[in-house]
């Protein structure tokens, strides 16, 4: 390992928890995805996004700093959704196929703050809330139709990320 780049892009606050969490490990700091000028160095480069709804933040800044990376890299995705949820890992295998090279991609749970949507958001959690309603038994609907805080951000589940990190071999998150 060279020199570690952990690179994100936070709207609400969780990938930018798991950001500094991971990077105080591999002891480097956390960048904000916006400010990395370039990747050229880094080895690896890990990049933290998080999902929303149908699309992961920042896709063209990371299929970037992916494609410019010299060495390893990896996919963080942070989202409400259970990390085995098909949805979210076609969404990274699509962002994956852009960068036309190996990205080896994690999945992880972030915090959900109603009281911190913003307008555009809280149309469309209500929108889905209202297609949940349908099937109200879904796993979906039981974590989302009721409009409390949930607090999914776990640093623990970081281990599999920072051992591909430190050691270069490929986990199956």
């Amino acid at each position: 390992m060279n020199s570690p780049v952990v690179a994100f892009t936070s709207k609400y606050g969780s990938t930018r928890r798991y950001a500094v969490a991971l990077a105080e490990q591999l002891s480097t700091p956390a960048v904000e995805l916006p400010t990395l000028t370039t990747a050229h160095d880094a080895d690896p480069l890990i990049v933290l996004a998080p999902l929303y709804a149908t699309r992961i933040l920042g896709r063209r800044r990371i299929i970037r700093a992916l494609r410019s990376a010299p060495g390893r890299t990896a996919l963080v995705v942070v989202g409400l959704s259970p990390a085995d949820d098909p949805g979210r890992g076609d969404l990274a295998a699509k962002l994956v196929a852009s960068t036309r090279r190996a990205v080896t991609t994690f999945q992880l749970r972030g915090d959900l703050d109603p009281a911190r949507l913003t307008w555009p958001d809280r149309v469309l959690m209500a929108a889905l809330r209202r297609e949940l309603r349908r099937t109200p038994e879904a796993p979906a609907a039981q974590l989302l139709l009721h409009s409390r805080r949930l607090r999914l951000v776990d640093e623990a589940t970081l281990e599999p990320v920072v051992t591909w990190a430190l050691g270069g071999a490929r986990v199956d998150p």
